[in-house]
């Protein structure tokens, strides 16, 4: 008898890796449905935006050459203020838009540099601007000496006729403040010299004989003096040290007379004791004869 025949069952298959790949796959797509998903939504809500940004472009427009009239906002600002809107927005770059308010603002500016010059002159120097004064402004402008109205200005207040009204320097000011206004000469020129008013009749005066008995006169200073700065507080200075001179010379006399009478009583009552001493011993003298 033969040997026995063994038969052997093949195992079943392994469709793991299959699986693991249907897996992947599956995933996958997902992953990629759900970024186009996302990339459609977002390009809906950028397109939705812009369209609304578009919509609006009139009305900021209109809204920025009101503004730029109006002087609310200056060139650059406008121009700047439509680049950005239409950048944000995805819009055509607004040059033809730019174009306009370049031309709403090269016709308005001399009106407003006019306006500008004449409110200077008025603020600055407290007077009308003259038609050379305005057309001279204007070509500076254009040829570019001045870049702003602040520039204009300045120039005004560095001006000879601004010095000349209203004073180049702090000290001045000060020494205005202090005394008033410049004297100027025929020519209207400042002399560099002030008025000080003054009333004698606030100065002590002698009483007495104190003049005699000093033998110092006070000068006659007048109802005003005009000097510089430093004369007419040098004249101050004097007046001052005349009332104290006055006012020293009444109290050192006061003093005086006070020692006077003082001595005076003193001389008096040395001479009543003295009497009063000598009587004194005349009667002790008397009285000593009579019991002796």
């Amino acid at each position: 008898m033969g040997a026995p025949k063994v038969k052997y069952k093949a195992p079943p298959p392994d469709n793991t890796f299959s699986k693991y790949l249907e897996y992947q796959q599956s995933r996958e797509k997902s992953l990629d449905d759900r970024a186009q998903q996302e990339k459609a939504e977002a390009a809906a809500e950028t397109a939705s935006r812009n369209a609304a940004g578009a919509a609006g472009y009139s009305g900021l427009k209109t809204t920025t050459q009101q503004q730029l009239a109006q002087g609310l906002i200056g060139y650059e600002s406008a121009a700047n203020q439509l680049r950005d809107y239409a950048a944000k927005y995805e819009l055509t770059p607004p040059e033809a838009d730019i174009s306009e308010l370049t031309q709403q603002y090269t016709a308005a500016l001399p009106g407003k540099r006019a306006t500008g010059m004449s409110a200077a002159y008025e603020e600055l120097l407290g007077r009308q601007a003259t038609a050379e004064e305005l057309s001279k402004g204007q070509e500076r402008f254009q040829q570019g000496y001045y870049g702003s109205m602040e520039d204009f200005k300045s120039s005004l207040t560095n001006s000879q006729e601004y010095q000349k009204k209203f004073g180049s320097s702090y000290l001045e000011n000060y020494y205005k403040t202090q005394f008033g206004d410049q004297t100027v000469d025929e020519k209207g020129e400042k002399t560099g010299k002030y008025n000080f008013k003054f009333d004698p009749k606030l100065l002590p005066s002698y009483g007495g004989n104190i003049a005699d008995r000093t033998k110092i006169t006070t000068p006659d200073f007048g109802e005003s003096f005009t000097g510089t700065p430093a004369e007419l507080e040098a004249q101050q200075q004097n007046v001052r040290d005349t009332r104290q001179y006055l006012y020293s010379a009444g109290l050192t006399n006061l003093q005086g007379e006070i020692d006077k009478e003082t001595q005076s009583l003193k001389n008096e009552g040395s001479k009543q004791v003295a009497k009063i001493g000598a009587a004194g011993g005349l009667y002790s003298n008397l009285v000593s004869g009579f019991w002796g």
